[in-house]
């Protein structure tokens, strides 16, 4: 008598396979398609990106009133991206860094991090460059703003390193959300840019650092960089403010003259940039008009130079800046009575020395 073995013959068939029409084969199939033309579709997606970019940067020119909502959509698109990245770490496999494309979670997450994020960066660049100026030190943070706001559009080196380098995730979330941050405080609650300077800092850092620390969870060392770069990154905005435009304020328009009404502070003797010193008799008068979109307390003074050299500080003048504009003057008297000819520069400051504005004047020998 003989016992039938148990195990399935070789041949035996297994358990089915899911339907050619089934939701999990076509899931599958999408998947492979995707993952065969991922590199294609990531780089006609950097040129599109591009060009929204570029739309949503002169659409964004003097409309104010948008502020606040890029800020309201900037902090749910940080919780979504928190949520899903926390999801995509428990759920997904267990890869080294750059071992192979992220999976269908991560890429869901990446998309919406850079998508919000570089529109975002495009969104804020015009306020900026409203309040900068370039012979400035400000320029600098102009420049870091529009480069990364170009190295988003560039998908699949972006995406790579926001997955792969969190230092390099902390730098770029911080960055965002303090520009957009400190844009919107002075505006909404009415703080003094050289205060919303500070808070706006540390909002952004405390904002930044759960999203870059989701890929240092294997990496250890990675979480020592990842505290230096936020103390760097604080130090930088608030011991170096000069480096950070003043935004919302910014020098609408300025003028040099020979006198000045001081009741309606109406110009006498308006000067061209380039005049001759026969024109001025003794004092040279300079007349700024400061603009914000809402009522924005702040200091003012005014740096005078003769060929690069200082010839006068104004005194600090306290003003709130609105968006009819706010008038500032100054005049500077030489000690001899006569203004010589040469290269006239006033620079408007606001506190931590940052600059706002530069104007110029050139007066000619007779």
């Amino acid at each position: 008598m003989t016992t039938p073995d148990p195990r399935p013959p070789h041949d035996a068939p297994g358990p089915p396979e899911p339907g050619a029409g089934s939701r999990v084969a076509r899931s599958r199939r999408y998947w492979r398609f995707w993952r065969r033309h991922r590199t294609l579709f990531w780089t006609l997606h950097s040129g599109w990106a591009l060009l929204t970019g570029i739309g949503v940067l002169l659409l964004a020119r003097e409309r104010y009133g948008f502020v606040p909502w890029v800020v309201a959509f900037l902090a749910l698109t940080w919780a979504l991206t928190l949520y899903l990245g926390s999801r995509a770490t428990r759920e997904g496999p267990e890869e080294e860094p750059g071992a192979g494309p992220p999976g269908a979670a991560e890429e869901v997450t990446s998309y919406l991090t850079r998508g919000l994020y570089q529109e975002t960066l495009f969104f804020l660049l015009p306020f900026y460059g409203y309040s900068t100026v370039v012979r400035s030190p400000n320029v600098l943070f102009m420049v870091l703003l529009s480069g990364l706001a170009l190295f988003a559009c560039l998908d699949l080196v972006f995406d790579r390193w926001l997955r792969t380098r969190p230092v390099f995730g902390l730098v770029f979330f911080a960055t965002v959300a303090y520009a957009a941050t400190n844009l919107v405080l002075p505006m909404l609650v009415g703080l003094p840019p050289s205060v919303a300077t500070v808070v706006a800092a540390c909002i952004a850092v405390a904002s930044a650092v759960p999203l870059a620390v989701r890929g240092s969870e294997h990496r250890p060392g990675e979480r020592i960089r990842l505290v230096l770069a936020a103390a760097v990154i604080l130090g930088v905005a608030i011991g170096l403010p000069g480096l950070v435009p003043p935004v919302p304020l910014r020098l609408e328009e300025a003028a040099f003259a020979t006198g000045i009404e001081r009741e309606t502070l109406e110009l006498r003797g308006a000067l061209a940039r380039q005049a001759d010193a026969s024109e001025v008799q003794g004092v040279l008068v300079v007349r700024a008009r400061v603009f914000a979109p809402s009522a924005v307390p702040t200091q003012v003074w005014l740096d005078w130079k003769r060929d690069g050299q200082t010839i006068r500080t104004s005194r600090e003048i306290d003003i709130t800046a609105h968006d009819l504009g706010f008038r500032v003057w100054d005049s500077w008297r030489p000690e001899d009575g006569t203004v010589p000819p040469g290269r006239y520069e006033v620079v408007l400051r606001t506190p931590g020395h940052r600059i706002f504005g530069i104007v110029d004047l050139w007066l000619e020998a007779p």
